[in-house]
């Protein structure tokens, strides 16, 4: 099955360029502002002529009219993001596997650092909706600093479907919610699981929940003002994960 694709995105910001130059993801043409210089831009200049990405040299103003001022001084043209057929990412899923589900969270900063997270954490996978939520856009790519390049990132249209086939492969469904019956440190994650992160302020929705094994609440000394947000919510369960798996 061929790679979803979104429309052609700009990566900016010095560490996620260099990142996509390092996992070759095919990039149309680098911008780099002049005068720019250190070790990170000498090495996307040399990364570049190595693999015959053209580049041009811009004032400052033209990419902050491109990219914003957080640009860093280098934008890139990238090809268009990809993301990962599911149904070929369960199938070669390594032990113990950890898949990392998203509940319409529309937050593309959110969805990034989520992604940078699970990928420091040891997930192999991030499943987004195809439909209210934040996608591979150019804020998510940059939030998530470069973790793209390395973590398979799935779309489906079908969360629901998508976390019955993950149960059928094994996985233990594990669902975040603030009224979840069961402590974070007291489920069993050493084991195949999927963590399910709801939305911003609505958390999970009910028909997910009624896929998850078990609803878990995180643990905390004071009352939150609100819900946390999903993205530390999603960092504090999968470092719960990690911590569980060490020898």
């Amino acid at each position: 099955m061929p790679d979803k694709q979104t429309p052609d995105d700009l990566i900016w910001g010095r560490h996620p360029v260099l990142e996509a130059l390092r996992a070759e993801r095919p990039l149309r043409r680098l911008l780099i502002a002049k005068g720019a210089h250190g070790p990170v831009i000498d090495e996307i200049f040399t990364r570049a002529r190595q693999a015959h990405i053209p580049y041009d040299l811009r004032d400052k103003a033209q990419l902050d009219r491109l990219a914003g001022p957080r640009h860093q001084s280098v934008v890139a043209y990238a090809a268009a993001a990809t993301y990962a057929d599911f149904d070929h990412v369960l199938s070669h899923l390594s032990a113990p596997a950890l898949l990392v589900f998203l509940d319409q969270v529309q937050d593309p900063h959110n969805l990034g650092a989520i992604i940078r997270s699970a990928h420091a954490l040891g997930a192999q996978s991030v499943v987004v909706p195809s439909r209210e939520a934040a996608g591979l856009s150019p804020a998510a790519l940059k939030a998530a600093a470069g973790a793209t390049q390395h973590l398979p990132v799935c779309r489906v249209d079908n969360l629901q479907k998508a976390l019955q086939k993950a149960a059928a492969g094994g996985l233990f469904i594990a669902g975040l919610d603030a009224q979840g019956e069961q402590p974070l440190p007291t489920a069993d994650l050493a084991q195949p699981c999927a963590l399910v992160i709801g939305s911003e302020g609505k958390g999970l929705r009910r028909m997910v929940q009624k896929r998850c094994d078990a609803l878990l609440h995180i643990p905390m000394q004071r009352e939150a003002i609100g819900s946390l947000n999903a993205s530390v919510a999603a960092g504090i369960a999968l470092y719960e994960v990690f911590r569980q798996r060490q020898p």
